[in-house]
């Protein structure tokens, strides 16, 4: 069992747990691993434009292909996030190891809600048309990138408003509220 240390740094206790510095450096290098496969990934995906009457169209922009650039993308964003909270943490001497799990899965959420979003959004409310023509990688990776940036508020938001929309008193009499 690690032995943790505590001291009194100012007006904060810091406490460090032997094997902390092991946990950051794998987390760390995670982060590092991870910014290289999603740029090289988002990179891969990427289709190909012309210009014709001055206007862009995208050669071979699928279906398949704009759901990689989505996930990619949704991915990229909850990285950003997480990285920067990340590096914070480890800066301050603040990481404790059970955040490892938190830090690690930011991505694949931030990737999972913007596929969601990416399906409304392609689901005719918003944007109905061939993918060549009507929209625009970029704008498929920048909505997906800043859903996955701020995929906490938006969760948050969703529930608020799901919360509000389907009301349902039966939730008051459950012992194990999720």
């Amino acid at each position: 069992m690690a032995a943790a240390t505590s001291r009194r740094q100012g007006d904060r206790m810091e406490t460090s747990a032997a094997g902390s510095n092991t946990a950051t450096m794998f987390v760390g290098a995670f982060m590092l691993l991870l910014a290289v496969v999603l740029g090289w990934a988002l990179l891969t995906v990427w289709p190909q434009a012309t210009v014709e009457n001055g206007q862009t169209i995208w050669i071979n922009l699928t279906e398949v292909r704009a759901l990689m650039v989505v996930i990619i993308s949704g991915a990229l964003g909850s990285y950003v996030h997480s990285a920067t909270s990340f590096s914070s943490f480890a800066g301050n001497r603040r990481l404790k190891p059970s955040w490892i799990w938190w830090f690690m899965l930011r991505p694949p959420i931030g990737a999972g809600l913007a596929l969601m979003v990416y399906f409304v959004l392609r689901s005719g409310l918003l944007l109905d048309g061939p993918l060549g023509e009507a929209v625009s990688p970029f704008g498929i990776a920048a909505v997906c990138a800043a859903i996955g940036l701020f995929s906490k508020q938006t969760v948050d938001k969703l529930k608020a408003i799901s919360d509000t929309a389907l009301n349902n008193d039966q939730d008051i009499e459950r012992t194990d509220k999720l």
